[in-house]
């Protein structure tokens, strides 16, 4: 089954499709990577995966999508290569990882699409004040308020908890958890400088962990010419 090729479905943009990239890159496991622009809605890519999103992930006649999910297949599909991101035998330290991972989906990638998505040009989700006309004057104070969101989240929760005593979350060395949290710094980036102590940790991704920069780059190449040096001002 390792043998079998691995497809990875992305959005060329897309730091959640960096997540996935840079984790190949990071283990080493040949994939052809193919443009899901266009195709996400198609009756076929859905009956594959059902969350008509990118990133998504084949290998042979199997299919998965979403970040975290598809990292743990990976892992164990491949343990020579992947293991080491995610361990198998080891119960606690599995919880772990997957309670960060938990965190950043349910916590900060929540905010990021508030924030960031409207300057990068990104369509909202149902509800949020910009995807509404009758709300669209707020956009500026929901990115505000969702980017400071943000960046206390950083501050105490990231900073002051998963990087207190580790140079990754939570671990000396890196796990999924990371390659699911660093690529969305360059989203993050839109709406704010990073703090010191994540603005290090991101240092260290792309220099210590091979192929994170690279794999990083088609995201970077668009949302960099949305940086800022200064937080959305209402």
């Amino acid at each position: 089954m390792s043998e079998d090729k691995v497809i990875l479905w992305t959005l060329p943009p897309s730091s959640n499709s960096a997540v996935i990239r840079t984790f190949l890159l990071a283990a080493e496991i040949p994939f052809e990577e193919k443009n899901a622009w266009g195709q996400t809605r198609t009756p076929e890519y859905i009956a594959k995966f059902p969350n008509n999103c990118a990133p998504a992930v084949e290998h042979g006649d199997f299919s998965v999508c979403e970040t975290a999910a598809s990292m743990r297949y990976l892992a164990k599909a491949f343990p020579d290569k992947a293991g080491k991101f995610y361990p198998s035998d080891n119960a606690q330290k599995a919880a772990k990882i997957d309670m960060v991972c938990d965190m950043i989906n349910t916590g900060i990638c929540n905010l990021i699409p508030k924030a960031a998505y409207p300057t990068l040009g990104f369509p909202l989700y149902a509800g949020d004040v910009a995807a509404m006309d009758e709300s669209k004057e707020h956009t500026k104070a929901s990115q505000k308020a969702a980017a400071d969101a943000i960046k206390e989240y950083l501050e105490n929760k990231v900073v002051g908890i998963l990087l207190d005593k580790t140079k990754f979350l939570m671990s000396d060395t890196p796990t999924i958890a990371d390659f699911r949290f660093a690529p969305m710094l360059s989203q993050i980036k839109v709406t704010m400088e990073l703090p010191d102590g994540i603005a290090d940790y991101l240092e260290r991704m792309e220099a210590d962990v091979p192929g994170f920069a690279d794999g990083n780059k088609p995201a970077n190449e668009y949302n960099s010419k949305f940086w800022v040096t200064n937080p959305v001002d209402c």
